[in-house]
């Protein structure tokens, strides 16, 4: 048997529950962690899947706290659980922008997709002219003069169509 493969495990020093602890450092790829009542320095953490790369290197920089638990009670063994928070990170409030026409003249989008969303409705207005789009499914297009054209088939479909 390799002196490599035995493992002295101090019952004196098994770790119920869990503890909080610092991200030291990231070393070869795996975070350094530290926690009150470590003897050991600085150790090697494994980490839960839904914590990312950048989160942990985020923690380490800012000296934020982690909730470790570890491996079989062992104290050599922490594993990170998540981060701790000191509060609630709320987003920073939407600012509603009033712009008149001579900062904006034009707004040109380029991409190949363009999503507009919102909860209730959607309205495009010019002038006299609106397209409205409400969440019960209602497209209404409003104007002095509607022209409809096609260079394909031009269809109209639905439950019931009225002209007039």
């Amino acid at each position: 048997m390799n002196a490599e493969n035995i493992h002295h495990v101090d019952f004196a020093r098994q770790m119920d529950g869990v503890r909080s602890g610092r991200v030291t450092a990231i070393e070869e790829g795996r975070p350094l962690v530290d926690f009150s009542g470590n003897t050991l320095g600085p150790l090697a953490a494994r980490f839960a899947g839904s914590l990312s790369a950048e989160m942990l290197r985020k923690a380490a920089a800012d000296g934020g706290e982690v909730l470790l638990a570890f491996e079989k009670n062992d104290p050599a063994r922490p594993v990170i659980v998540d981060i701790l928070q000191a509060r609630l990170s709320e987003p920073e409030p939407e600012e509603e922008i009033q712009l008149t026409p001579d900062e904006l003249p034009e707004l040109r989008i380029d991409g190949k997709k363009i999503a507009f969303e919102a909860q209730e409705e959607i309205t495009l207005r010019c002038g006299q002219a609106s397209i409205t789009l409400t969440r019960a499914g209602k497209v209404i297009i409003r104007g002095a003069y509607v022209l409809n054209r096609s260079t394909g088939v031009n269809r109209i479909k639905g439950g019931s169509v009225q002209i007039n």
